[in-house]
């Protein structure tokens, strides 16, 4: 064979050690295990990216890049050298990303995003590189939010109907509304809803629906989070008395009438007297001021009545407040003289006759139970100091921990003795 000149050997040896030395990435020494889901990120709550590398040993030099990949931009959110320990925020994201570097030796190279925002929707890139070798995955990452508890309030009379509006705020994305009757069965009427973005980027909404006499009295909006698989949903029972009787030139002409008759009774008896005659005592003066517009409509000739509690005619562990308008449970509460075993508190005020309405705030409890007594039961609750209510004498509405799909802060009980019914609002 022929002998190669010295020079060229050596040339040769200097390519082979040269490409011996230099670093070269080589990606499948480790691997990332890819997350196929997406990750449901909630406004305002934390979420954690995850990213686990599988390998015997984590190297010490090991460092991890977080990237932010959508349609408009391409960022970097946050990174960690696990070697001098240096982390790095995007401006956005500062003071919202947090790393595990205490669990990094164990693979662990997710990132905990904090109070999550709208912009933060989008996919993920979880790229871990060490002195040669790399691997990254990618992740969707779906921002939503459950708003509040959905209300329906009377809007308007028309015709002879009404038109309710169901409203709720802070929902993402946007929501589906739907207004449903008595059996879960979408209502046939005309809705318009209206969804209005807020500075958060969160979505309000406004959905009317007009009911007319005769329908099914029974309405439901209920507000659905696709996302969340999540839903809030009210419901309200029309009564036959919501809806008008007469024609609406009828009803302005009589108040018209009615408040002209007032004002000229005001001026004559200001003309004789010269006094201010009150009707009736201060107490009894007040307006339904946290009434819903919907009874608002139906009770505005009404006065509330003024409800105080019994001292002697309730259970030993409930206290009442010196005015003796609130009560509250207080475990032991050595009261051997109290009357009622059961849980239960009544009041004073007895009624005969007539239509009578009031107030109770319930404070947005998760469980309680109101309504009214009669005589015969009230008697027997204090005589015998009943452990329990009996099965018959008492009308009442309860609530237990999830049984209702709003907590509401006040209860308006109406009871209407001349046509024996009681309604709660």
């Amino acid at each position: 064979p022929a002998l190669l000149p010295f020079s060229f050997l050596w040339t040769r040896a200097m390519l082979i050690l040269t490409f011996l030395k230099t670093p070269c990435l080589i990606r499948g020494e480790y691997k990332i295990i890819p997350h196929e889901s997406p990750v449901i990120g909630v406004i305002g709550e934390d979420i954690i990216l995850p990213c686990q590398v599988i390998a015997a040993n984590i190297p010490e030099n090991i460092s991890v890049h977080w990237r932010l990949v959508t349609l408009q931009e391409n960022r970097d959110v946050s990174s960690y050298n696990r070697g001098n320990k240096e982390e790095k925020e995007d401006l956005r994201y500062q003071g919202r990303t947090e790393f595990f570097p205490h669990e990094m030796n164990m693979g662990n190279m997710s990132l905990k995003l904090k109070n999550v925002q709208v912009f933060d929707i989008g996919n993920y890139m979880c790229r871990v590189v060490s002195e040669n070798w790399y691997d990254e995955t990618e992740m969707e990452m779906q921002v939503t939010a459950r708003g509040g508890e959905s209300s329906i309030f009377l809007e308007h009379y028309a015709g002879q109907g009404i038109n309710l509006a169901c409203r709720t705020e802070g929902w993402f994305p946007e929501p589906r509304v739907l207004w449903l009757a008595s059996k879960g069965e979408n209502r046939t009427e005309k809705k318009t809803t209206i969804y209005t973005k807020s500075p958060a980027g969160t979505y309000n909404i406004e959905s009317s629906i007009h009911i007319e006499p005769g329908s099914n009295n029974e309405v439901s909006c209920k507000i659905i989070n696709n996302v969340l698989n999540s839903s809030s949903e009210s419901r309200v029972l029309i009564s036959d008395v919501f809806f008008p009787t007469m024609s609406p030139w009828m009803t302005a002409f009589l108040v018209f009438l009615f408040l002209s008759i007032i004002v000229i009774m005001a001026v004559g008896y200001k003309l004789v007297s010269w006094e201010v005659y009150n009707f009736k005592p201060a107490s009894e003066k007040h307006e339904f001021g946290s009434l819903s517009s919907l009874t608002r409509g139906l009770f505005w000739f009404l006065s509330t009545v003024p409800i105080t509690l019994d001292p002697g005619c309730k259970h030993p562990e409930l206290r009442l407040s010196e005015d003796q308008r609130r009560v509250w449970h207080e475990a032991a509460s050595p009261e051997p003289a109290a009357a009622s075993r059961a849980l239960l508190v009544v009041g004073r005020e007895g009624f005969a006759s007539g239509r009578k309405y009031w107030e109770v705030e319930v404070g947005g409890k998760g469980d309680w139970e109101l309504g009214v007594l009669s005589q015969a039961v009230r008697e027997t609750v204090k005589r015998e100091k009943a452990a329990t209510l009996l099965a018959e004498g008492y009308w009442s509405l309860q609530r237990s921990q999830g049984d209702l799909f709003s907590r509401p802060e006040v209860i308006g009980v109406f009871l209407d003795q001349e046509e024996g019914r009681i309604s709660f609002y």
